[in-house]
């Protein structure tokens, strides 16, 4: 893995620091886990994640048979369904192309026939499930500002010096900016080939 200067140069005066210092073995630990830590935000922060999505049902066909079930359409918009889940599975390796697909289904409210549909992507990090490593925000009706079911994929491949670890996975669904639903997955990346098959055959 090739380090950027900046961390590798971060890395050096750490260590002459706690050294210079006098601290204790596990402090050296502690310092070279923070760097680590960083080094890994830093990867997956400049990943890149691509999105694509797809219309299934038109707005006319999800509004129909909403109108066949309740007689009429809710005063605001509501989301349908919603799933998500990881390619090829929640076991994935460093460098190997990950998909998070996903389906939904949203009806428009009664005061206006467009509307906005967006799906968020959140990646946490693998020692603190509330730290932010990755966020992106998609707009899942770009050509139609309409209602409608659509099937959607994020797509990325986690670069290699990244830290074997479980990374926590958010993908949520926001009407108009409000969001509706989360969905939560778990991504167990593992470097090593003889972990990974003891944890596929755990699973």
């Amino acid at each position: 893995m090739s380090i950027n200067f900046k961390y590798f140069s971060v890395l050096v005066l750490c260590i002459f620091l706690v050294v210079g210092t006098g601290c204790k073995k596990k402090h050296l630990r502690t310092v070279g886990a923070l760097i680590v830590a960083g080094v890994a935000a830093k990867i997956i922060y400049d990943m890149v994640i691509d999105y694509r999505s797809e219309q299934t049902r038109n707005d006319k066909q999800v509004v129909n048979k909403y109108k066949e079930q309740h007689k009429e359409l809710p005063s605001n918009p509501q989301l349908l369904s919603y799933q998500s889940t990881i390619k090829p599975g929640a076991v994935v390796n460093p460098g190997k192309k990950i998909s998070v697909q996903s389906s939904l289904e949203v009806v428009r409210g009664k005061k206006s026939n467009e509307l906005n549909i967006q799906e968020k992507i959140t990646i946490y990090d693998n020692e603190d499930p509330d730290k932010v490593l990755k966020s992106l925000v998609k707009q899942v009706n770009s050509k139609t500002n309409k209602c409608g079911a659509f099937s959607n994929e994020f797509t990325f491949t986690l670069p290699k010096g990244m830290p074997q670890g479980v990374y926590p996975i958010k993908t949520e669904v926001l009407v108009d900016g409000v969001a509706y639903e989360t969905t939560e997955n778990q991504m167990q990346l593992v470097v090593n080939r003889e972990q990974q098959n003891m944890l596929i055959a755990l699973n």
